[in-house]
């Protein structure tokens, strides 16, 4: 057992998380190839699309290509998807035996589900290429696993996928009883989720993407379809010229209720006639639509072929001209962007009248203006919509916020400077906290004291997204 692993002494509550345990070698396209997709891509496609045609749409499927952080040994988020997990696929390989990450996933999901007594039927082994015996994994010996080749007599292998599907029908009879097998495991031990009225889809405008999103624009697009919506434009394409170009995205706008863009480092190729990138052009006839049209920017702050490069998902919006009312940032890994859309999308789970639906992180001078982003990250909810207000920014309009509340994040600003910017929030009429954090004029932020405003002293931001959500739990239910 690798050093570092300890156990936590009970049984995880597990969902209905499948977590797939791949090399990112074996994820590679062919070169000079836009068409083929990468093996584990292709793979991660057809398993969620046959999960969704036996009717197992609760089945989340796990992959952690957009979500490894490189400065760190194994992140956070990792360990807690193991730790979850119902069901572990490794993609057995020559490259998945030389990752030490792929190893250790392994390790740690033995390690977690061993506390239940059912690791021999919650791990499901593919076998993407052949593997000497010696180096397998003592845990994944002697199974048979699901095998995506065929050695022949002369000791050739033919595999099923390469450059591209080779053999169809071997390949999708075996996927479908990989389907059928998680399927089995899955129905077994949970009820299948009950619906008291007709799922009701809804239709999503998914932006055509960059080259370089394009494998989580599709990633998106089959989750969201796999759920029961509909997805525009269909391929995610565009028309190369402008007219045509301009008449699709507006067709597409008029019968969407919620538009989603991604942005990285490109923004596409230039419609023939229009002088803005293909990214431009859908973000701005998306803002000039008339009418209350949820848009989310998705800037995520690790690209996949950029993984040594981490970006401030609030400064990429900025270059798009700042964040418009009716939008939000959300800067997580493809996969939690999939689940945050469904829940949002939820028919099922309709927001109180009453609730707060919208929260204001406001800064009072540009000093704090990198509080405010990463609050602003951090608070990220899937019932809530957050709007980080900078320094001197504009507030949204009354009738954009809805049953609203405000943060306040208080590092370097002067009273001066807060009491300004909560004369500017007063007309919304909203439960405004102040958050102060440690530093510059502490004796100030002490004495702070103002009728209908809360406060509360933090000593640093929350570190990440679940210690935000519980931050924010209990300011709404203190002070709402």
């Amino acid at each position: 057992m690798p050093e570092g692993i300890t156990l936590q002494g009970q049984i995880p509550a597990y969902d209905d998380a499948v977590f797939i345990s791949y090399a990112r070698a074996d994820d590679q396209p062919p070169p000079d190839d836009d068409k083929t997709q990468g093996w584990v891509t292709f793979f991660w496609q057809q398993l969620r699309w046959e999960l969704n045609n036996a009717g197992v749409r609760q089945a989340k499927l796990w992959l952690d290509r957009y979500e490894i952080d490189p400065t760190e040994d194994f992140t956070v988020k990792i360990d807690e998807a193991l730790r979850k997990a119902r069901l572990l696929i490794p993609i057995l390989s020559p490259n998945w035996i030389q990752r030490d990450y792929c190893q250790l996933e392994l390790s740690k999901f033995v390690e977690f589900r061993s506390l239940a007594n059912d690791l021999d039927d919650n791990i499901v082994l593919v076998k993407k290429r052949e593997v000497l015996a010696d180096y397998v994994p003592r845990v994944l010996k002697n199974r048979e696993g699901y095998q995506f080749f065929l050695k022949e007599p002369s000791g050739k292998l033919r595999e099923f996928y390469w450059r591209g599907l080779q053999d169809d029908k071997a390949y999708f009879d075996l996927l479908k009883q990989v389907a059928d097998r998680i399927a089995e495991r899955l129905t077994a031990r949970s009820a299948l989720p009950k619906h008291s009225a007709e799922f009701n889809g809804r239709t999503i405008y998914l932006a055509a993407p960059a080259d370089e999103l394009r494998d989580c624009w599709l990633r998106l697009a089959n989750d969201l379809r796999g759920s029961g919506h509909t997805v525009l434009p269909w391929e995610g394409r565009l028309s190369d010229t402008l007219p045509d170009a301009e008449a699709e995205i507006a067709d597409a706008l008029a019968r969407a209720e919620l538009c989603v863009h991604l942005l990285g480092d490109s923004e596409g190729s230039t419609p023939d006639g229009s002088k803005e990138s293909l990214v431009r052009l859908q973000l701005r006839l998306a803002r000039e639509r008339a009418g209350r049209l949820l848009r989310v920017l998705w800037a995520p702050k690790w690209l996949p072929e950029r993984p040594g490069a981490k970006r401030d998902p609030f400064e990429v919006v900025q270059r798009f001209g700042g964040l418009s009312p009716g939008e939000e940032v959300y800067g997580e890994a493809v996969t939690d962007l999939s689940q945050w859309l469904r829940a949002r999308l939820n028919p099922s789970a309709p927001a109180s009248a009453d609730a707060v639906s919208t929260l204001l992180v406001a800064g009072a001078v540009p000093g704090d203006d990198a509080l405010v982003s990463m609050l602003a990250n951090r608070l990220q909810s899937d019932q809530i919509s957050v709007q980080p207000v900078f320094a001197g920014g504009d507030l949204p309009a009354d009738d954009d916020v809805g049953p609203a509340a405000a943060l306040v994040p208080w590092g370097k600003a002067d009273r001066v400077s807060i009491d300004a910017l909560l004369d500017r929030l007063a007309p919304f009429g909203m439960p405004t906290t102040v958050l102060y954090f440690p530093g510059n004029n502490e004796t100030e932020k002490i004495r702070f004291f103002r009728q209908g405003v809360y406060v509360e002293p933090l000593e640093a931001v929350p570190p990440d997204r679940r210690a935000g959500r519980e931050l924010l739990d209990r300011l709404l239910s203190e002070g709402g």
